[in-house]
């Protein structure tokens, strides 16, 4: 019996988390549990340790376009 699992989600992830009054971007190592029937986010928090974190909270890092030219040469 062969149980296929979805696809772990693509691109970078971060996790942010306020801690000691300072948001927190700490980025997500995905991580397929059984147990919950899912990918898990797991993030590196500001304390050095590995946290599971809610998956709807994780929110996936964009490609940063390229700035405009604001001086173009004349």
């Amino acid at each position: 019996m062969s149980t296929d699992k979805p696809r772990r989600p693509h691109g970078r992830w971060t996790y942010f988390i306020m801690h000691e009054d300072i948001l927190w971007p700490c980025p997500v190592h995905w991580e397929w549990e059984d147990s919950y029937g899912g990918w898990i986010p797991y993030y590196l928090s500001p304390t050095l340790e590995f946290v599971a974190g809610d998956p709807l909270l994780a929110s996936k890092v964009s490609r940063d376009k390229p700035a405009p030219d604001n001086n173009p040469e004349i």
